[in-house]
């Protein structure tokens, strides 16, 4: 599972990756684990201006399968 910025050059839209949290259902578990020990957050996503409550959020997106917007995708676990 990557955290990935999305950005538009020209008429296409990119992406970058910027941190990677592994495989699944690893990745889920690193999540619980960043969440539940908040001064281990990792400096990348900070510099790259996520916070804890992004963490949550994609907890809870992962959990129900749900983006924010409420668009359904696939988790593979």
């Amino acid at each position: 599972m990557f955290i990935k910025k999305t950005y538009r050059e020209g008429k296409k839209v990119k992406s970058k990756s910027l941190y990677s949290l592994g495989v699944m259902p690893e990745a889920l578990e690193r999540l619980y684990w960043l969440r539940d020990h908040p001064e281990n957050f990792p400096k990348d996503l900070e510099k790259a201006g996520f916070t804890l409550a992004h963490i949550y959020k994609w907890v809870l997106a992962i959990e129900i399968r749900q983006k924010e917007n409420g668009a359904p995708f696939d988790v593979y676990i």
